[in-house]
């Protein structure tokens, strides 16, 4: 599965070049192709879903992998751009719990603090 990614200060956007539906083979491949992405890496990964048509639990599942393997390295994975229906899986598995989403790539990469200082900072004001 090809990606496209690009640095972004102290991160990564990655991106599908195509359209794309996040399940079975697919799910693999793009588990496959993130970790190398990962690869030692301590920084921020946005992954930008806007290609992404549908996602499964099999995707659910390599995003929340790739989210641990950051998160033990230092590091952080969010999302950006999900189409309504993939919202909705997100939604239903309570998963925007366990991930920041954003609007689009941009908006996450001008996030520099985590959501727990941002959630200190705003409770002291």
């Amino acid at each position: 599965m090809d990606l496209i990614t690009r640095e972004c200060g102290s991160g990564v956007v990655v991106a599908f070049p195509q359209q794309v539906q996040l399940e079975g083979e697919q799910s693999r491949l793009f588990k496959d192709r993130i970790r190398e992405v990962i690869d030692g890496r301590s920084g921020r990964i946005i992954v930008d879903l806007e290609k992404v048509d549908f996602i499964d639990s099999s995707g659910l599942g390599a995003l929340i992998s790739a989210l641990k393997v950051l998160r033990s390295n230092g590091g952080d994975l969010v999302l950006s751009s999900m189409s309504a229906q993939v919202r909705t899986v997100f939604e239903i598995t309570r998963l925007l719990r366990v991930f920041e989403v954003y609007q689009d790539p941009d908006s996450a990469m001008g996030r520099v603090e985590s959501p727990l200082a941002t959630m200190a900072t705003t409770r002291r004001e």
